[in-house]
């Protein structure tokens, strides 16, 4: 009999950032085998548009109070009492509570660790007291060793790791632009656009181009917005660029980073611990931590694509190390994991 999985999130659907898109891909995944059910449960917070899948989906209404992102468990009760595991992703403030307050009548749950929860004093405050309350509860998925690593430090059980994916197949190789240098969704300061400015600032000469949602600030001639592509523009502009800057301040596991990779590109980015761990240490990626880093490392990553053989030397250790990741070894070993909590 099929494994019934519920996953339920607080941004509605249409939202489109890593989560969401991690959320479709594995129902989708699941439900193609025999051996699950899987349906996805989310709010209307950040309802964009009405969203159609190949799978069961529901909202259910969010209510904010002071802060916190509640709602009636009652909208969803039957939904996670009868499902054999609920994944849970684990952010915005306030959400946990009312699935705490019915814990005992869910069969078994696993928190995902998807999103940064720590950017601001009360995120720490609020975090660090959940923490307390929830290690010894249900299952722990992280994305990284990083992050495995801190929950074990805090006494979490259960915690285990399957890193992000990506789908290989739409990434085809086509010739580079050795002058297109993108920064994938850094519209906003968390994702680095500060950084982005200082070095169009600098750099007169070049030209980076970002997509992702309209930033709030204007932006200098050379620093080009290209909207929030759909995915077929998306993928085409990494296959034909060169260079990708990802300039952000924190990341639990950016899907960005990995579809980067697969382009081939040679990629820049913030020098984080998770970072560090997804490039495996390859040459073709490098890191900077402050922005006159940023400007010095570019010059070099773009003097590199200036030697066509160098290049594509590189270009290729993007590649191998992004087939790490595809979507079909990561999403099976996801798969077999849920079968083994569902027989605990």
């Amino acid at each position: 009999m099929a494994v019934e999985v519920v996953f339920f999130n607080i941004p509605h659907l249409s939202v489109g950032r890593g989560g969401e898109v991690w959320e479709s891909q594995v129902i989708e995944y699941l439900n193609r085998s025999s051996e699950f059910k899987a349906k996805l449960i989310t709010t209307n917070c950040c309802h964009i548009k009405d969203v159609v899948t190949s799978f069961e989906y529901k909202v259910i209404p969010l209510k904010k109070y002071f802060g916190l992102h509640l709602f009636n468990y009652n909208d969803i009760k039957n939904d996670l009492e009868e499902a054999e595991i609920v994944y849970y992703f684990n952010s915005f403030i306030g959400s946990q509570l009312p699935i705490l307050k019915n814990i005992k009548n869910i069969n078994k749950i696993i928190f995902g660790y998807h999103a940064k929860n720590d950017w601001n004093y009360i995120q720490r405050v609020y975090y660090s007291l959940l923490n307390y309350k929830i290690r010894n509860i249900g299952y722990h998925h992280v994305l990284t060793r990083f992050y495995y690593e801190i929950l074990i430090k805090r006494g979490f059980n259960n915690v285990f790791i399957i890193p992000n994916f990506v789908d290989l197949s739409e990434f085809k190789r086509v010739e580079k632009d050795k002058n297109l240098i993108v920064a994938p969704g850094a519209v906003t300061r968390e994702k680095g656009i500060n950084t982005l400015l200082n070095i169009a600032k600098v750099k007169k000469d070049l030209t980076i181009y970002i997509t992702g949602n309209e930033p709030s600030m204007k932006l200098p001639k050379n620093l080009k917005y290209l909207g929030k592509l759909n995915r077929e523009e998306y993928t085409k502009l990494l296959a034909k660029s060169s260079i990708c800057i990802l300039p952000t301040y924190g990341e639990q596991f950016p899907i960005t980073f990995l579809e980067c990779l697969a382009s081939g590109n040679l990629v820049l980015a913030r020098d984080l611990p998770v970072l560090r761990e997804i490039s495996g240490g390859i040459e073709s990626v490098d890191f900077a931590s402050s922005d006159n880093e940023f400007i010095i490392k570019l010059e070099y990553l773009m003097n590199i694509s200036d030697n066509m053989y160098k290049f594509d030397t590189l270009s290729n250790k993007s590649i191998e190390r992004a087939k790490l990741f595809d979507k079909n070894i990561i999403l099976e070993k996801f798969k077999n994991k849920l079968l083994e909590i569902a027989k605990e």
